[in-house]
């Protein structure tokens, strides 16, 4: 499918901020993924699993910086990989001040 293509396929408002025409969704994968994801509808999900292999979803989704809670306990059940693993948990939990939530 060609880039062009699959981008029109998802919701217009996760990309309200950018040139569509200058989106490259290989090169933006993390960009692609934590919006739709975050603000994406089943359908967007659904066009996300049918452009990119799951392996590759894996591995761009772990480097993301962050996700809320709710998005990371779904992506975590999902997709099959320890919230641990996400670059985002780690995150949270080193930034949070002396342990205190």
């Amino acid at each position: 499918m060609e880039d062009s293509v699959f981008l029109s396929k998802l919701s217009k408002y996760l990309f309200w901020d950018y040139n569509i025409d200058t989106l490259n969704p290989n090169n933006d994968i993390n960009l692609v993924l934590e919006r739709v994801f975050t603000q994406g509808t089943e359908s967007d999900e659904k066009e996300i699993f049918g452009y990119y292999n799951l392996i590759n979803i894996k591995k761009s989704v772990t480097k993301i910086k962050y996700f809320d809670r709710k998005t990371l306990n779904y992506l975590s059940v999902i997709l099959n990989i320890p919230k641990e693993d996400f670059k985002c948990y780690k995150k949270s939990l080193s930034e949070t001040p002396f342990g205190i939530s």
